[in-house]
């Protein structure tokens, strides 16, 4: 079962994007998730259409399968 770490930004409550991140590291935690977000966000380093983020909305671990048909 594959995995993807799926941070969603917000831009002053007007848009959201969503960054997926392939595989993140088993026993990854909220508190490391919000610490490396919080950084990103004080540093500008998250932006789209040429707007910055301003926080992140949520951040959560998708699983997900592929089953290939017959």
């Amino acid at each position: 079962m594959a995995k993807t770490l799926k941070i969603v930004f917000d831009y002053d409550g007007i848009k959201t994007s969503t960054y997926n991140i392939a595989d993140p590291k088993d026993g990854l935690t909220k508190a490391e998730v919000q610490a490396a977000t919080s950084t990103m966000v004080a540093k500008d380093f998250v932006c789209s259409g040429g707007s910055l983020a301003t926080g992140v909305k949520d951040a959560y671990i998708e699983n997900y399968e592929r089953i290939e048909l017959a």
